[in-house]
């Protein structure tokens, strides 16, 4: 049986790393030659000598490469006998390891010496000994004692120590004379010297990860395999600005951070003025005579030149050799010609230099430069839209798969000049391999990659602000190194592309996602394996399926089968909206969208499928088109209640209610996204269903009728949080309708028409009775407060009644009466408010509608206490006048008293004796049996106990029973009749003798007669 091609691996991963580095200097020259590519540069051409011309220079359009470059520094002549040729370009892009093949290229000559600077030899040890390494002179020998006496003698803190006092002894030196803008309050020493003078912050700026102690370090050795590489200077983050405690530093220190850390052109200010004074400080560390290393490169220089030898200086990256760089640069331009005599060799210097570094060389440099060679190569060449470079990329990429799979150790084998072997001739996999993945112009196989899996990664490697940058430093140790070491192992198991490769490659923003539709599909189908299948199509397939060789990539990966993706329909014709209805029903794909319609289906489209989709506008249009269907589908029945309006269902779920979150979508909501009822997940799903309720508002057919039936399973599942934000908006939740209930009762019974333990029945008439028609017919007996909450109670009980109908009943129509109410949802919240006749709400608040009808219900316990004492003291008064008993015989007495007085000649005036008849009249027909039910009422009270709800339900009912109208008439009549009959007898008492003793005396018997009846224990003497 014929073996698959699925879950090998050809290379070993521990070989692989050893052999890709991503340093120029670490690899062998076997290595290094098997895996170089040529190089894309281009000649800037400097149209001045100052630094701002170094920022500015003139890109040519057309590409050299590393064979013409080598011509040019090789060939071109200087006037001067000094050539000086940066190569110039942003850290990772190949400065050093073009300095290396040129190296690799050029030999040492009789005619022809060649200094090598390396970028990992950053030691002034190294740097001076290579330099000098012929020279056998005084000044010479000097020098390097100075230096190794040094090295040897002295640690990196110590150093570093050293190196922050020599900073702020040259700092301390500057002088404000000449200086304009923010570098001259920091000039001197009461400036940025103040800083480094300051113990807290000497200390801040000497630990281990800051910029000194790393110079300090790198300065006294050479950096290691595996080292991180150091800044090339002072950056704006090297700045104590985040100094831990400001407290402890002096005040000027203090004034001097707070005037940097406000300020950003004083920062800048601040480091220039930094690297400005740092190769003379690193000088008076070692002790280094200003001058010493020109001197001894003219020495250098002299002595070649009787050799009749050529320099060849070669600097892997210029801004290492911190100390000696302004000297060493004045030595590389220094002429080899004076008054017309060659007093020094010619040299030629290729250096590399980052692009910031470039722009800021000496003006002098620049200058010299400009006059004679006149450019710099740049290899900041990016590829663009148009020119992409996947070939170029696969060839780069595809050397190193082929030297990680022969291995160092075979590479070191083979002859000189010979050519490097593929290893993919001898692969029994070769045919299927090439076939699905892929293989470069050299032949070489890009497996694990494939074109498009390499432009991608390449992409994603670069600066963001620069996507079609090539960096080819990035591309090894991200890329190639990364795949090959840490993914091998996944690629044997068949878990490869995993979630850590998703991690480590983001979409560039240039290349295409995979569309919403493939997505959906993708999600639907394996759902627990989304992000692979995602990561696979995009970077392998480009965004694309099928694509060539996908199922022979996909059995590579131990992936299982694809099943049939969607297609998403094109939408992409600028025309305008079809104008008659039967042209946006023609089959998917085959109508026209207009241009505003398109652009917010493309918004969606990128929201789901980019990381930066954020659509704002389509947000805002979605919002309220969900939330309105989930509301027009609403049966208004779990609970039953009254329907709304379409107006005011709006206004249950806004635009900005927050009920619709669509995740990583803007649009002016500030709400918390896990209170909203309804959510979206960033998926394909979702996007298409956006897009089809978008275009189902514009009236054209959707992508999916699964998206209507989507649309209407949503309404139907949200319905119950739909119902939770009705409740809630209206404030008609269970516990407001506890609170309405009960406002309601009470409202009743201080209406007289509700109490404690009346039948649930009496109950439900009255909550929901309106109070249309309601008086108290004992409101003359009732106290102030009482009535007047009552009335109050009243102006608002018709609102309050209609929004608690409304709440638990049913009308015909819109606008229509409540007809049917749910008594099953009613009356268990009727029992629950009836268990309280205070107003007591607890941690509820009151609703809007409750409150206005509420008002002064606080005060019902005061209300009731000053009822019942108004009650007692009416009961009190009644019995001074009225014995228990002894209705029937009052008001025959009381007439009997005022006829008699009348015979007598005690005539009542007009007034009294029509006051006097009124009220008789008034209690006529009265129930005198309403006192003894009174008393009753006030006795049973007396036998209870005087705690607990069931005393202050007897105390509220008291208080609440309706007395009618005749104890207010009753009592009316006797304190007439009373001050009456008090003013007759005053008056008998009057008599003397005679006739008036006569009337004295039947007026007595008549007194003695009501005095009886009353219980009046010492009758008036007449």
């Amino acid at each position: 049986m014929t073996e698959q091609f699925t879950q090998h691996t050809c290379w070993h991963a521990e070989e692989a790393a050893r052999t890709i580095n991503t340093e120029a200097v670490s690899p062998s020259r076997a290595v290094f030659l098997a895996t170089h590519a040529p190089f894309r540069l281009r000649r800037s051409r400097l149209t001045g000598g100052t630094r701002e011309d170094a920022k500015n220079v003139e890109r040519a359009a057309d590409l050299v490469d590393e064979k013409a470059v080598l011509s040019d520094f090789l060939a071109r002549k200087s006037d001067t006998g000094a050539l000086l040729m940066p190569i110039v370009g942003e850290s990772g892009t190949g400065k050093s390891h073009l300095i290396r093949w040129v190296r690799e290229q050029v030999e040492d000559t009789p005619k022809r010496k060649v200094i090598y600077l390396e970028k990992g030899k950053t030691s002034l040890k190294a740097v001076i000994a290579e330099l000098l390494a012929d020279l056998e002179s005084d000044n010479a020998t000097e020098l390097r004692r100075t230096i190794d006496q040094l090295s040897s003698s002295m640690e990196p803190e110590a150093l570093a120590r050293r190196l922050i006092n020599s900073i702020e002894e040259e700092l301390s030196a500057t002088t404000q004379k000449g200086v304009s803008g923010p570098t001259r309050v920091l000039r001197g020493p009461r400036g940025l010297a103040v800083l480094l003078q300051d113990p807290h912050v000497r200390n801040h700026m000497l630990e281990p990860t800051r910029f000194i102690p790393q110079l300090a370090h790198q300065l006294l050795h050479d950096r290691r395999g595996g080292e991180q590489q150091r800044p090339e200077r002072f950056t704006t983050e090297d700045l104590p600005l985040e100094f831990g405690d400001i407290g402890k530093v002096a005040q000027m220190t203090a004034g001097v951070l707070k005037m940097l850390s406000t300020n950003p052109p004083m920062k800048v200010a601040a480091v220039d003025l930094l690297n400005e004074c740092l190769e003379a400080a690193v000088k008076r560390a070692f002790n280094l005579g200003s001058g010493s290393l020109v001197s001894a490169m003219e020495e250098v220089r002299r002595e070649y030149v009787r050799q009749g030898r050529e320099i060849v200086l070669l600097v892997e990256d210029f801004a290492l050799i911190q100390g000696m760089q302004r000297e060493l640069l004045d030595a590389m331009i220094e002429p080899a010609r004076r008054e017309g005599f060659e007093v020094l060799a010619r040299i030629r210097t290729m250096l590399a230099v980052t692009t910031g570094y470039f722009q800021s060389l000496p003006e002098t440099v620049l200058t010299r430069l400009h006059a004679t060679v006149g450019y710099v190569y740049d290899l900041d060449a990016p590829f663009d839209a148009t020119r992409r470079g996947e070939d170029y990329m696969a060839s780069f990429v595809g050397r190193y798969l082929n030297a990680a799979r022969i291995g160092s150790e075979a590479l070191e084998a083979v002859s000189e000049g010979a050519m490097v072997p593929n290893h993919c001739d001898d692969c029994k996999f070769k045919s299927e391999c090439h076939t699905a993945f892929g293989m470069t112009d050299e032949g070489y196989g890009l497996y694990p990659f494939n074109r498009s899996a390499v432009t991608r990664a390449v992409h994603s490697t670069a600066p963001v602000n620069a996507p079609h940058q090539f960096v080819p430093r990035a591309v090894l140790g991200s890329v190639v190194r990364k795949v090959l070491v840490e993914d091998a192992k996944a690629i044997q198991d068949g878990a490869f592309p995993h979630q850590g490769f998703n991690d480590r490659f983001r979409r560039a923003e240039i290349d295409a996602p995979l569309n919403s539709a493939m997505l959906d599909s993708l999600e639907a189908t394996h759902p627990a394996e989304v992000d692979r299948y995602r990561t696979f199509l995009e970077f392998w397939g480009n965004a694309e399926s099928p694509f060539k060789g996908e199922a022979a990539v996909r059995l590579a990966f131990g992936l299982a089968p694809l099943m049939a993706l969607e297609r998403r329909r094109p939408l992409t014709q600028d025309v305008s909206k079809p104008k008659v209805e039967q042209e946006k029903t023609r089959g998917a794909g085959n109508f026209q969208l207009p241009p505003s319609l398109r652009s917010r289906i493309q918004e969606i489209e990128e929201w789901a499928t980019k990381d930066t989709g954020a659509m704002p506008n389509v947000a805002r249009e979605l919002r309220p088109i969900i939330a309105d269907a989930v509301a027009q589908r609403y049966g208004w029945v779990d609970p039953l209640m009254n329907s709304m309006s379409k107006e005011a269902l709006k206004l249950i779920w806004s635009a900005t209610s927050g009920a619709v979150h669509i995740r990583g979508a803007r649009g002016g909501l500030k709400v918390d996204s896990e209170s909203a009822p309804i959510q979206f997940a960033k998926s394909g799903q979702n996007a298409q269903f956006f897009q089809s309720v978008l275009l189902l508002s514009e009236g054209y057919p959707p992508n999916s009728m699964n998206s209507v039936y989507r649309l209407a399973e949503l309404a139907e599942s949200k319905a119950p949080n739909f119902t939770t934000a009705i409740l809630t908006k209206h404030e008609i939740t269970d516990a407001n309708l506890v609170v309405g209930l009960r406002a309601s009762l009470i409202g009743a019974a201080l209406a007289g028409r509700a109490w404690p333990g009346m039948p649930e029945a009496g109950m439900v008439d009255a909550v929901l009775h309106d109070g249309t028609g309601w008086t108290r017919e004992d409101s003359r007996s009732r106290v102030p407060l009482w009535n007047s909450t009552l009335a109050d109670h009243l102006s608002k009980r018709e609102e309050l009644v209609a929004r608690v109908k409304n709440a638990f009943g049913i009308s015909q129509g819109e606008r229509g009466k409540v007809r049917l109410i749910d008594a099953a949802r009613l009356l268990p919240l009727l029992q629950q408010a009836a268990q309280e006749w205070h107003w007591q709400v607890g941690d509820h608040s009151v609703p809007a509608w409750v409150s206005g009808a509420a008002k002064g219900f606080a005060l019902l316990p005061r209300m009731v206490d000053e009822q019942l004492d108004s009650l007692r003291d009416l009961l009190a008064s009644l019995r001074r006048r009225v014995a228990r008993g002894t209705l029937s015989k009052v008001v025959p007495a009381v007439l009997d008293a005022m006829g008699e007085a009348k015979e007598r000649g005690l005539r009542l005036t007009s007034v009294q004796s029509e006051n006097l008849g009124a009220l008789a009249t008034d209690i006529q027909d009265a129930d005198w049996q309403v006192i003894t039910e009174l008393e009753d009422d006030f006795t049973r009270l007396a036998d209870m106990t005087s705690e607990g709800q069931d005393h202050a339900k007897a105390e509220m009912f008291i208080a609440i029973r309706g007395r009618g109208p005749a104890l207010h008439a009753i009592h009316a009549f006797l304190e007439a009749s009373n001050d009456w009959l008090d003013e007759a007898l005053e008056s008998a008492k009057n008599r003397i003798g005679g006739h008036e003793a006569e009337t004295s005396d039947s007026l007595n018997s008549v007194v003695r007669e009501w005095a009886e009846i009353v219980h009046d224990e010492e009758p008036a003497n007449g």
